[in-house]
């Protein structure tokens, strides 16, 4: 038998709710019987009163790529009002900075908390993190000071961290293995989608009625896809499992596994390399192309317009790639090659160049997104640690979102900005590539007691 990548480590036998194997069944009264909601899978992987179709898969997907894409047209907003608050309001570059670092940071520590509650509650959370959006984009959009826009945007960041960590166990307890590829190609498709739609549509609204405007219509998308979403069944459920599985001492056990369970962290480390790369050449490179290659303020829309559709396309292409050829040699191929283009752009030789290696990299930062994420139900031990693992996962992204600009921000202050310091600040983000690379390494070559026992008989 093939001793690959792609059968999981961990987790991967279809399980009933309480985690034991199809055929031993779960212990008798431990836990309420297996009906709507619960993570029941039969023989064949269809889950038991979930989605069974295709189409129903696709569905699902589609509705909470919506809620992704919400997030990420919060997240894109104050690059469209950003002159309107620094000319009309009286903001500065700081407080408008300050007010990217707040929605962040926000984003970044609701993930694993988010994650915990929905091995609770699973995806009726939908409700709170749309409510976040909604909530958020109505204070920011009726504010006229500082004060408001900073509780806006904290709330806003609020509701975008929850929204994987969420997203997570839904499609885990409602799609079969085989599904959850695709069903993660369409729903990671909406991060490329809504920046790309936050720059086609929202300076539009924003000449037209201000940076109330452009808020007060997130607060309605906010609204529109948190209630089309909870019309979905399998994101109303509430999952089902063992007695005291999902009490706070249960979760708390669950969350202490997941941060021991080696393959988890080297997922989140392999998503933090993503991140790094994606936000730092985003922020970066628009002001390389003005330094070195002497190119217009406007390279900067562009490139995030096309970023955002690099990404958009590559979501998709990663997870049918997945399908085709495995989990493990799409993360693997995909990480190299966002490497090399990405030490690639410091010695590019024209802005042309340069501008085309960083959409390379915008793409394969997101190819291996689904089946990095569609690892997670695998890797874990009990159903109910999904949420906690992609929680990690998603705080780990975050804390390279956020340590790979500021150190090329500490090169360019150390070399001032010349050439050489953005090739120093390229090889960086390439270096955690190289870092995701050797994780995987060790990811490979993880052996549970079962594959080892497995191997032992053949």
């Amino acid at each position: 038998m093939r001793d690959g990548p792609d059968q999981a480590p961990q987790g991967s036998r279809f399980v009933v709710g309480d985690g034991s194997p199809v055929g031993e069944g779960p212990p008798a009264g431990d836990g309420p019987a297996v009906g709507e909601g619960s993570l029941a899978r039969a023989a064949d992987g269809a889950p038991s009163g979930q989605v069974q179709t295709r189409w129903q898969a696709d569905v699902l997907a589609v509705t909470l790529m919506l809620v992704f894409l919400t997030g990420a047209v919060t997240l894109s907003l104050l690059a469209v009002v950003a002159t309107e608050l620094r000319t009309e309001v009286g903001l500065t570059d700081a407080q408008i900075g300050l007010l990217t670092s707040v929605f962040m940071g926000f984003y970044g520590v609701s993930g694993i908390t988010s994650g915990i509650v929905a091995a609770r509650w699973g995806g009726r959370l939908i409700a709170v993190s749309c409510g976040c959006f909604v909530l958020g984009s109505l204070l920011f959009g009726l504010s006229s000071g500082m004060a408001g826009f900073l509780v806006g945007r904290a709330i806003q960041g609020l509701g975008g961290g929850m929204v994987i960590a969420i997203c997570s166990p839904v499609l885990a307890q409602a799609l079969p293995p085989a599904r959850l590829d695709r069903a993660w190609g369409i729903l990671g498709s909406g991060w490329g989608l809504g920046s790309v739609a936050a720059l086609l549509i929202m300076p539009n609204l924003q000449k037209a009625g201000g940076y109330r405007a452009v808020f007060l219509t997130t607060a309605g998308l906010g609204l529109v896809v948190g209630m089309a979403a909870l019309l979905q069944r399998p994101v109303r459920a509430r999952p089902r499992h063992p007695a005291g599985a999902t009490s706070v001492r249960g979760l708390a056990r669950a969350t202490g596994a997941v941060f021991s369970n080696r393959n988890v962290l080297l997922l989140g480390l392999i998503n933090a390399a993503a991140l790094a790369t994606g936000v730092g050449i985003l922020q970066w490179t628009p002001q390389f192309l003005q330094d070195v290659h002497g190119a217009g303020e406007a390279v900067s829309v562009y490139l995030v317009a096309g970023l955002g559709a690099a990404q958009l396309v590559g979501n998709p292409l990663g997870a049918m790639a997945s399908t085709r050829w495995g989990k493990y040699p799409v993360i693997v191929w995909s990480i190299l090659a966002m490497l090399v283009v990405t030490a690639a752009v410091g010695i590019s030789p024209a802005a042309g160049v340069a501008f085309v290696l960083v959409l390379l990299a915008g793409f394969f930062t997101m190819t291996y997104f689904p089946p990095m994420i569609s690892y997670l139900p695998e890797v874990v031990a009990k159903p109910w640690q999904v949420g906690p693992a992609t929680g990690v996962n998603t705080a780990m992204g975050f804390a390279g979102s956020m340590v790979a600009p500021w150190l090329f921000g500490l090169f360019l202050d150390t070399g001032g900005r010349a050439r050489a310091a953005y090739l120093v600040g390229y090889l960086m983000l390439a270096a955690f590539g190289v870092a995701a690379l050797v994780g995987m390494m060790f990811f490979r070559r993880a052996k549970t007691p079962e594959r080892e026992a497995q191997a032992a008989n053949e």
